[in-house]
């Protein structure tokens, strides 16, 4: 037996091709919708973006301000710090803190607290200078010391000022600030000092006075 299959006519022929068309129609009638919604919604997206953006690089800019207004937060802290080195004559020092912190955008700046330091630490008659705080270069190695600074020779002498200023790397200190020293041989005051060749020779300046003791 023959199969008979059913041809359709041109009329279903032609309903098929306007229902085709009508879906087409229809999609393509939705995505021009969808364009035309797409085309609105996109700028006031971008808009609201850069409004935001705009909104967070302004408040970064005031908090960094007001960061940098308060002198900014610890980049470094550390309680009971000890920095050991060697001068340029390889003789070794070390410096002491009981707290030690560096701020940030101060660079290699570190701020002291009852800094400590002792130079010709290896030495019969070691140094020692010691304050209430203190502001340590890490790039050029100087310490400055402002607050009760004593500074003791090794041989029994010490002398009190305000201010001191010391190269590390050449383990120089200056003060020019009154200062007053007591010691074994008698006592001297003076407007300024300089502690030299590690400790072995003390200059005063400017007004300088001096009692001696007698054998």
């Amino acid at each position: 037996m023959v199969a008979l299959t059913q041809v359709p006519t041109t009329d279903a022929l032609n309903d098929r091709r306007q229902a085709r068309r009508r879906q087409q129609t229809e999609a393509w009638r939705r995505r021009s919708r969808l364009i035309h919604r797409l085309r609105r919604i996109l700028p006031l997206c971008i808009a609201g973006i850069l409004i935001v953006l705009t909104a967070w690089v302004l408040i970064r800019g005031l908090v960094g301000g007001f960061d940098e207004g308060r002198g900014g937060g610890a980049a470094i802290h550390m309680t009971n710090a000890r920095f050991s080195g060697r001068d340029g004559d390889g003789r070794a020092y070390v410096l002491a803190a009981a707290d030690a912190s560096r701020q940030t955008g101060q660079g290699g700046v570190v701020s002291l607290i009852k800094p400590a330091l002792i130079f010709n630490a290896e030495g019969l008659k070691p140094v020692q200078i010691v304050a209430d705080r203190g502001v340590y270069h890490l790039d050029s190695r100087l310490l400055s010391l402002e607050g009760h600074v004593v500074a003791s020779d090794g041989a029994g002498d010490t002398f009190f000022t305000s201010q001191a200023a010391i190269d590390t790397q050449h383990l120089v200190v200056n003060g020019w600030n009154h200062v007053q020293g007591v010691g074994p041989t008698g006592t001297v005051t003076a407007d300024s000092f300089g502690i030299y060749d590690h400790g072995q020779h003390i200059v005063f300046a400017g007004d300088v006075h001096s009692i001696l003791k007698r054998d």
